[in-house]
């Protein structure tokens, strides 16, 4: 008796299901879009890949399209492989497609403040608006002088400890991003503060210290007068502009850290796996460094309009070997259709930028590193599909810190080629390790150091990589007494000084007034 009662009310709920899709809205009439065939109960969830997933969705997309459509369990997922459709759903309809999953340990964890994270609605535009008016292309030139001082500080960590590049990179950006959000001035190396960042981080809630955004931060937003602009309100305006005003110095330091600080640390990586693979690359972007910087000082940003195989070379980063290769998940609100297709709400909407910054139309012979793709005549070539149009994501979640990342990829870029040579590591025998270019699986995709039978180079081997250059290389690495126009290094202490960042120390408070 008990069986046939479960039967009925299987049955019951399979009427109701395909009754209730044909009923609820008129776009569940429509098909979904092409993709594998998916098993009951449990879907697509089988056949998701697990290695490389990018790769393999750019080869469906020969069977199914660019546009597939999975399902993980009750969970639809529709996969976009084509610069096109992501215009298309994430741009032209970005009111619809422009929420996030909803993941109870980003609130379980104090992350729900972080404006990478929140839900799509007024209290994210609140939020992403305060925002741009920091990181716009106009807002981010005033950061120039932050991005001097990292170059510098990594050029002499990369000298004396070039095994742990890779930490290194990630402590200078993280140092820049704490000197932005709240004006807080690292130590040159192993600072308690970003140690502090990072297990938060990787840890959660459990271990995020007082002063960290999500924690007892409100003590230093007001010791930076973080709530000046705030001032003259009162009630409930006074109480919602006070959340943007904390929250949006916190996501300054969080949005970088991990997305921004990441993606940047990736993109090095991946730069310096291309100078290995690609010494031909290295040596027409010094001659370009020594053509038009000289032989005397650093790169600066007025030197940018002019180093055009430079900016050819960070665009190649950028896409070589995309930092994100799925970009950050977008979330359909309502039912939509799409090319004749339905897309159910609550989607998620992966953008596959492996595949648009691999396309063979756009970029010919994807897999090579060729800054001079980008090129025309010895300048940028406009009419090439600039990378940056996929690689920061799109539509109304697009990186709201992209400008301020392209900067620091410049001058990290062209300071390391202006005072390092980046050579193949060397074996014991004194050959250079044949390196080939590998990344991993995950959320960011990193490039390892692997040799052609899939061995890392080990830390003794990268030692090998980094040389000193040029006269300019001692001058910098050793602290001797040199001038980078208004930035001088005093030979006696060996402390950078730099004239115009004398009050630095305000974080955001000068420019969230």
């Amino acid at each position: 008796m008990f069986a046939i009662a479960l039967l009925g009310a299987l049955v019951l709920l399979l009427l109701w299901g395909r009754i209730n899709r044909f009923t609820s809205s008129p776009y569940r009439k429509l098909p979904l879009p092409p993709g594998p065939r998916s098993l009951p109960f449990v879907g697509n969830a089988l056949h998701l890949p697990k290695l490389l997933p990018w790769r393999e969705y750019a080869q469906w997309s020969k069977e199914y399209g660019d546009v597939i459509f999975l399902r993980a369990f009750s969970q639809p997922i529709v996969i976009l492989n084509s610069l096109e459709a992501v215009d298309d759903l994430l741009e032209r309809r970005s009111s619809n497609n422009s929420d996030r999953l909803t993941v109870e340990m980003i609130e379980l964890s104090g992350w729900g403040w972080n404006p990478g994270l929140m839900r799509y609605g007024t209290r994210w535009r609140r939020h992403r608006r305060s925002f741009h008016q920091l990181m716009n292309q106009n807002a981010v030139a005033k950061y120039e002088p932050y991005h001097y001082e990292a170059a510098r500080r990594l050029l002499r960590l990369l000298y004396h400890e070039p095994t742990e590049f890779a930490r290194h990179l990630r402590y200078v950006f993280g140092a820049t991003s704490l000197e932005v959000a709240y004006g807080i001035q690292v130590a040159e190396k192993d600072d308690p503060l970003t140690a502090s960042a990072e297990r938060a981080l990787a840890a959660g809630s459990e271990y995020i210290p007082s002063w960290f955004p999500g924690g007892g931060f409100k003590i230093k937003a007001n010791s930076f007068m973080l709530l000046e602009r705030v001032s003259c309100l009162e009630g409930e305006a006074y109480a919602q502009e006070e959340e943007i005003a904390k929250n949006l110095s916190a996501a300054v330091y969080a949005v970088f850290v991990p997305g921004g600080i990441d993606t940047t640390v990736t993109v090095v990586h991946c730069f310096f796996l291309a100078m290995v693979l690609y010494p031909q690359v290295q040596m027409r972007a010094q001659e370009e460094l020594a053509r038009v910087v000289g032989v005397e000082r650093l790169p600066r940003f007025e030197d940018r309009p002019y180093l055009h195989y430079i900016n050819a070379l960070c665009k190649e980063c950028l896409r070589w070997q995309p930092v994100l290769p799925l970009g950050v998940a977008h979330r359909s609100i309502s039912d939509d259709e799409y090319r004749g297709f339905h897309i159910p709400a609550g989607s998620v909407l992966l953008q596959n930028l492996w595949a648009i910054l691999h396309d063979p139309k756009a970029y010919p012979d994807p897999e090579e590193f060729r800054p001079e793709r980008f090129l025309k005549n010895g300048e940028l070539d406009l009419s090439v599909r600039d990378p940056a149009v996929a690689a920061f994501g799109a539509g109304r979640r697009i990186c709201p810190g992209r400008y301020f990342s392209d900067m620091s990829l410049f001058m990290t870029v062209a300071s390391i080629l202006q005072v390092f040579n980046i050579t193949p590591p060397v074996e014991s025998q004194g050959q250079p390790v044949k390196i080939e270019p590998k990344m991993t699986t995950g959320t960011f995709s990193l490039a390892l150091f692997r040799d052609i039978n899939g061995t890392f180079a080990h830390a003794a081997l990268l030692a090998d990589i980094l040389k000193p250059s040029n006269a300019l290389s001692n001058r910098v690495l050793t602290r001797r007494s040199i001038v980078w126009d208004d930035v001088a290094m005093q030979p006696s202490t060996g402390e950078v000084v730099i004239p115009y960042l004398t009050n630095k120390n305000v974080g955001l408070a000068s420019i969230i007034k």
